[in-house]
C-alpha cells in the first residue's frame, strides 16, 4: 500500500455504525483476524463496518505496522480504540475498539498484550468487556506446560476481578484456543488435554459465567476454525447470566472465513 493509499484509507468516508445505535443496543463482534497484512486489514475493516458492531474485540493482531494501520483506520473512523501495551517480546495483541460508549480501561492481574479489559457505560449499567488471545495448541509438552500456566493466570486474574467489584458483569470473548468438551469432531477434541477442557469449563465453575452461544443454542455445532484434523470452535463469548438474559442474538457469521479474509468465523452478540 502506498503512502497516498493509506492516505485515501485512513481518511475515507468509513460507513460506521451510528453512536447513537450504543443507546438501545451492544453489537459485540469478536474476530481472530489472522496476523493480516495492511492489504487484507483494508478489506477486513470494509467487511466489519458492514456487520453493524459497535463493539470489536479483534485477536492476533500482529504487533507491527499493520497493527499499527488497523488501529489508525479504527480510530479514524471514529471507534476509540483500546491496545494494551507490547513489549520487544510480544508478537500479537488483542484491540478492543467502541463506538457511542464511554470506556476506560480495567486493570487485570497478570494482563498482557493478549489479555486485558475495558469498562462501558452501557444501556444496561456498566460491562467489562475483557479481550483474550489464548496461547495456541502446539501440540507439544512445552504447549501444554505454557498453556496450562496461561489458563490459569487469566481464570485467577478474572476471579480477583470479580471479587472485587461483584456487582459489575464481566463479558469475555475472543480466540481462547480451546474447544467445548463433548462438542465437535472427535479427532479435533483429541488434540486438547484435560487442562484445556478445565479452562473452558472453569468459565462456569469457578466463575459462574456462561457460554451464551451453547445456552442459546445447545444443540447447534457450529465450528470456527478448521485444520488438518477437522473443524474445531474456539471462538467463544462468556458472560455473566443477567447479561445473557438480555441477549436477543449470538452466533457465527462465516462468510469471513469462507471469504478467505480470514481463517476464523466471526462471533457475533447483540444484547437489547
Amino acid at each position: 500500500m502506498t503512502n497516498s493509499q493509506e492516505q485515501d484509507f485512513l481518511f475515507g468516508t468509513a460507513n460506521t455504525v451510528e453512536d447513537s445505535v450504543a443507546a438501545s443496543e451492544f453489537r459485540l463482534l469478536a474476530l481472530n483476524i489472522e496476523s493480516p497484512s495492511a492489504d487484507r486489514v483494508r478489506r477486513q475493516l470494509d467487511w466489519i463496518y458492514g456487520t453493524g458492531a459497535n463493539v470489536l474485540v479483534l485477536t492476533e493482531v500482529k504487533v507491527n505496522d499493520a497493527g499499527d494501520l488497523l488501529v489508525r483506520e479504527l480510530t479514524s473512523s471514529g471507534f476509540k480504540v483500546t491496545r494494551p501495551r507490547t513489549g520487544p517480546n510480544d508478537r500479537y495483541m488483542t484491540v478492543i475498539a467502541t463506538k457511542g460508549y464511554q470506556s476506560r480501561p480495567v486493570h487485570l492481574d497478570g494482563e498482557d498484550s493478549r489479555f486485558h479489559a475495558v469498562r462501558l457505560t452501557t444501556h444496561f449499567g456498566n460491562l467489562d468487556v475483557v479481550g483474550l488471545y489464548s496461547l495456541t495448541n502446539g501440540m507439544s509438552a512445552e504447549s501444554s506446560t505454557a498453556r496450562r500456566a496461561y489458563q490459569r493466570r487469566v481464570i485467577t486474574a478474572l476471579g480477583a476481578r470479580a471479587a472485587a467489584e461483584p456487582t459489575v458483569p464481566i463479558l469475555v470473548t475472543g480466540d481462547l484456543n480451546v474447544v467445548e468438551p463433548g462438542h465437535g469432531p472427535a479427532p479435533s477434541r483429541a488434540l486438547f488435554e484435560d487442562h484445556d477442557f478445565d479452562f473452558y469449563l472453569d468459565f462456569g465453575r469457578r466463575l459462574g459465567l456462561v457460554d451464551s452461544y451453547r445456552q442459546t443454542h445447545p444443540d447447534a455445532a457450529d465450528l470456527t476454525w478448521y485444520g488438518p484434523k477437522g473443524g474445531q470452535r474456539l471462538d467463544h463469548v462468556f458472560t455473566t447470566p443477567d447479561v445473557h438474559a438480555r441477549v436477543t442474538l449470538v452466533g457465527f457469521d462465516h462468510d469471513v472465513r469462507t471469504s478467505r479474509l480470514s481463517d476464523h468465523s466471526a462471533l457475533r452478540l447483540t444484547v437489547g
